[in-house]
């Protein structure tokens, strides 16, 4: 009796330490992060029934590169050229079965873990004027002229924007005037720690910049780590990704509600990567990570508690302190690495269900149809189609192979599905 005694004194004193640890971790000033924490809550997901029915038409694919590339976040495509951005900061074309080099914004760096000195070219597009639009997370907003290898900053990463430096440049889409729409996903952390962001206050935000005067202003702030850009055909509003709220926003660019933004699509199931066009008007929205109508994410949970995100981050930040401390002392690979994957989104994601989703919604936010892959196809964040619309090419942000579909096959297939399950 007494030795149960002791037992249950033991565990007593150990809770109350814990609980006296936490405390202080949650309530000392001066700790980082330095950033504020705000309750909220997600929309549902919506169940994967009907239009949104699980099936493996993204698995029907065929992969190009295979193997030779890593990370091919984004596609902009021009003729029967294809373009990407790579992990390593690398902007490569390929064509005719080869690859080369065609820009490079950042520094030569011994791999991935240094990816602030590599760069890590995110969105890109082509305008009109057939130069390469490239956002790099780390360094800015690009203008390439891919035939005579020229580069020339249109944003940097130095240039404050409403009092503001962009801390993730992502993605973007340029209106046909040049004005070029972007996602600055972060104000306060860089991608490498966008862990940051994803548990702390939303700092994100969607900027229109003049690529002629290169002044820059922002029309949307306070978003969940702001991610795709898409401009409606007609122009009269532009779409953006809300990776965080598992939702898309759409802002008015004309009409009687210019200058105002509201809900375009919420309660998706999973976190909304890259908005492309699906070339009839309508929108191809990729989801890099899977969520279920069953099943809560760690995201579900812990938005409502800011203080059990603020417990995490803090741990995970002096963690971050100790291991840049050691490789200051002692510099190694090995606590680099460490430092590096502790606040990516890379770790986290590669424990996710191996399951993508791409929708198909009308230029109002209904969901038309879905892609899945559940097997070989994974963690895709873009859908882009060829100029013709013949095929489609799949990114992601960790594979190692871009991966081509038939748009033909996949629509078709798709609606054989939909009348099967409405009939």
């Amino acid at each position: 009796m007494g030795l149960f005694r002791n037992l249950l004194g033991r565990l007593g004193r150990i809770s109350v330490d814990m609980m006296v640890v936490t405390l202080l971790l949650i309530l000392i000033p001066g700790l980082p992060p330095y950033i504020r924490f705000e309750s909220f809550r997600n929309t549902p997901a919506m169940e994967l029934v009907g239009k949104l029915e699980p099936n493996n038409k993204l698995d029907r694919a065929t992969a190009i590169l295979n193997g030779e590339v890593v990370g091919p976040e984004s596609i902009a495509i021009r003729g029967n050229e294809l373009y990407t951005g790579l992990i390593g900061g690398n902007v490569i074309k390929y064509v005719d079965g080869k690859a080369s080099l065609v820009a490079k914004f950042g520094l030569e760096c011994e791999g991935k873990w240094e990816e602030k000195k590599c760069g890590r070219p995110l969105g890109m597009r082509f305008s009109s004027e057939g130069r390469l639009i490239v956002a790099d997370a780390y360094y800015g907003i690009f203008n390439v002229d891919v035939d005579k290898g020229k580069v020339e900053t249109l944003v940097s990463s130095n240039d404050t924007i409403d009092g503001k430096l962009p801390m993730n440049p992502n993605d973007l889409d340029i209106a046909k005037d040049g004005s070029i729409y972007w996602s600055d996903s972060s104000t306060h952390s860089y991608l490498q720690d966008a862990i940051d962001e994803f548990l702390g206050e939303p700092s994100g935000r969607l900027i229109r910049t003049d690529p002629k005067t290169k002044k820059s202003e922002v029309l949307l702030n306070g978003l969940h780590f702001a991610n795709g850009v898409q401009l409606s055909k007609d122009e009269e509003f532009v779409v953006v990704s809300e990776s965080v709220r598992s939702r898309v926003m759409k802002y008015h660019l004309k009409g009687d509600k210019k200058g105002t933004s509201e809900v375009f699509i919420d309660g998706l199931p999973g976190s909304p990567d890259n908005i492309r066009s699906n070339g009839r008007g309508g929108f191809y929205i990729s989801l890099i990570a899977p969520r279920y109508s069953n099943k809560s994410t760690l995201i579900d949970i812990l938005g409502p508690v800011p203080y059990a995100r603020k417990f995490l981050l803090r741990i995970l930040h002096i963690i971050k302190i100790g291991l840049y401390g050691v490789n200051t002392v002692l510099p190694n690979e090995y606590a680099a690495k460490a430092e590096y994957y502790a606040g990516h989104l890379e770790p986290i994601a590669q424990m996710l269900p191996k399951h993508s989703i791409i929708l198909e919604v009308d230029r109002n936010g209904n969901v038309i149809r879905s892609f899945h892959g559940r097997s070989k196809v994974h963690h895709i964040s873009e859908i882009s189609l060829d100029n013709e619309g013949k095929f489609a090419y799949l990114g992601s942000p960790y594979n190692t192979q871009i991966w081509k579909v038939d748009v033909e096959e996949l629509n078709t297939c798709a609606k054989k599905i939909v009348e099967i399950n409405m009939g």
